[in-house]
């Protein structure tokens, strides 16, 4: 599975023979457990929402796990981009990415409770509008070839969302509002 994450992080077209080469192991053995890509790429979104869900489970007493899940998240679209690319063009595997955000919908739908019960989140944010960050935050990153200015990018457009997503306050309580501006 290691093997074939780093793979999927460089492209997703790849030889699945590579997968074996990497992981060391008999290209029988990998065609037993994944008979194909999709197979491979369904079974590594999987592993990813598992990790997922351990990481919130870590975190479940944390007020800002929240944040620490939509950082890993951001953090695995970096990572995995041509993942996501071949389940919008696969039709098998389109249907694993289905699967994978329905479950990390409910993952996250306790941390983002939390954290807006704690004031660190605007109370109207839902877990369609975390999904519509992670657009967001994935169209940043289409087209960007290189690792660096990918992660680069995801840091910027994640912290563009999460101002967005931060409790609004009252005109009163912002900085310099009822402050006369200074003339020159």
């Amino acid at each position: 599975m290691d093997a074939a994450r780093e793979l999927f992080a460089e492209s997703a077209d790849f030889p699945l023979s590579e997968v074996a080469r990497r992981a060391g192991v008999g290209q029988g053995t990998l065609y037993r457990n994944f008979p194909d890509r999709a197979d491979l790429a369904a079974a590594v979104m999987a592993e990813e929402v598992e990790r997922v869900e351990r990481l919130a489970a870590e975190h479940a007493e944390d007020q800002s796990a929240f944040f620490v899940v939509l950082r890993d998240l951001v953090e695995r679209m970096v990572r995995s981009h041509a993942l996501r690319d071949l389940a919008r063009r696969d039709p098998v595997v389109g249907p694993a990415a289905a699967a994978a955000k329905e479950r990390f919908a409910e993952i996250v739908k306790g941390p983002l409770r939390e954290a807006k019960a704690a004031g660190l989140l605007r109370r109207d944010l839902t877990v369609d509008d975390v999904f519509l960050l992670a657009s967001m935050i994935k169209g940043a990153l289409d087209g960007v070839e290189d690792p660096v200015v990918r992660a680069t990018a995801a840091t910027r457009a994640l912290t563009l969302a999460l101002e967005g997503a931060a409790p609004t306050r009252p005109p009163f309580e912002r900085p310099g509002a009822g402050r006369r501006a200074k003339r020159s």
